[in-house]
């Protein structure tokens, strides 16, 4: 008995039908990219009090920054997994009779915004000061793109949740996209700002969790010393 063996060959059309979805695939992927970084464990975190800071409108924004920050903050308020929220407004009361902070506060979010790092005594006034051991930033670059970019105009959104005290960073979602052509008119300007803002904050909220298997990894310990989840509202 003879066996017969087969082979599939792909033809012409289909490989060329292949490249062009790959490539398709590629270029949207190079224009819009967005990163998470967290702590192996985000338990400790959750429903802790967080200060919203928030960095200077970049240029062309000004006219709608105030209204997008508003929103962001009203979607970090009615997130389930944050505490208490210290907002824009809440903060500018706290500094209105304290020049001194206020500049402290600007030096701080300065230095943070430009190299990453928490000037730490800095930032303890302002954990005192805003009652909040947390602070989320949102952080809103723009500037020319390298020469690989098809673009002369790109956008790095990032919004971060850090440990005041230390500096350290809890949970980071990063939105990296280049403008395109049509996307440099005033009115798709600000209406992409919008949307690029909104999903960034969808998916710090999807991403900002606790997964099930530390849930069963909290359930096998000791009930003296186990997590409850209805304690901490979850």
């Amino acid at each position: 008995m003879k066996l017969k063996y087969t082979r599939n060959h792909t033809s012409f059309s289909e490989a060329v039908l292949l490249a062009s979805i790959l490539g398709i695939l590629f270029s949207l992927t190079a224009c819009k990219t967005v990163d998470i970084k967290d702590k192996a464990d985000l338990l400790p975190y959750m429903l802790k009090p967080v200060a919203f800071l928030t960095v200077k409108s970049p240029k062309n924004l000004e006219a709608v920054w105030p209204g997008l920050m508003e929103s962001i903050e009203q979607r970090l308020r009615d997130l389930p997994a944050l505490g208490k929220v210290t907002g824009i407004n809440d903060r500018k009361l706290k500094f209105a009779n304290n020049p001194k902070l206020r500049s402290q506060f600007q030096t701080y979010l300065s230095t943070l915004s430009l190299t990453g790092i928490s000037d730490k005594e800095l930032a303890w006034k302002l954990e005192k000061e805003l009652e909040s051991p947390y602070f989320v930033l949102l952080d809103f670059a723009s500037f020319p793109c390298t020469k690989d970019c098809s673009s002369n105009e790109q956008w790095v959104i990032r919004l971060k949740l850090i440990e005041a005290h230390s500096g350290d960073l809890i949970f980071l979602v990063r939105k990296q996209h280049e403008l395109a052509e049509d996307e440099k008119v005033a009115e798709s300007y600000n209406a992409l700002a919008g949307k690029l803002t909104t999903e960034l904050v969808d998916e710090f909220a999807s991403g900002f969790i606790v997964p099930w298997h530390r849930w069963r990894y909290e359930h096998l310990q000791p009930a003296s010393a186990r997590i409850n989840r209805t304690e901490i509202g979850i």
